[in-house]
């Protein structure tokens, strides 16, 4: 399987890719994903967070402990400790 690494540049990026990437695993979902509604009124359950974890990490190219999504339930909260996490990664030289 070929995954596309993902690479933000700012919060509100990641916050969207964070909101496009949640809506995959919400296929009943009718409205759209507000990012300071805590992830678990969404229904998702510890197997479907686990799941999304693992995809936002593969993604990322980082690890994401499945936590995370408990101690920074929203997307917006999510997205400053994913970004955070990202940034502090060392990049290779251009």
């Amino acid at each position: 399987m070929d995954i596309h690494v993902f690479a933000p540049t700012d919060l509100e990026e990641m916050e969207n890719w964070l909101l496009e990437r949640l809506g995959q695993y919400l296929p009943d979902q009718q409205e759209p994903v507000d990012p300071h509604r805590e992830l678990g009124q969404y229904g998702l359950d510890s197997t479907a967070v686990v799941a999304f974890a693992a995809d936002v990490a593969d993604r990322l190219a980082i690890s994401v402990d499945p936590t995370a999504a408990w101690d920074h339930p929203t997307i917006a909260q999510l997205a400053k400790y994913l970004l955070a996490a990202y940034e502090e990664l060392p990049r290779e030289a251009a």
